[in-house]
């Protein structure tokens, strides 16, 4: 995702989506910048094809299941981050 915003709008803009991350779930978060950072370089393929450490953590995690459970239970998630 992307936005392209006049200079007068670009501080709401960005606090606006610094919001919507914090929002996110925060191993899912470290998870996104982990798998960003680690496939600098590599073609998609190569990026694809890596293990990152991190996926493990993130899939045996209680949010895993809170954020589904949530969703279902109509209410915001309560991430533990673990």
């Amino acid at each position: 995702m992307n936005e392209v915003v006049p200079l007068k709008d670009l501080m709401p803009t960005a606090h606006r989506w610094a919001s919507e991350i914090l929002e996110c779930a925060p191993l899912s978060v470290r998870a996104s910048k982990q798998c960003a950072m680690m496939g600098l370089g590599l073609t998609l393929d190569e990026a694809l094809a890596q293990r990152y450490p991190i996926l493990k953590e993130l899939m045996q995690s209680e949010d895993v299941k809170e954020g589904p459970r949530a969703f279902a239970e109509k209410r915001k998630p309560n991430w533990k981050g673990k």
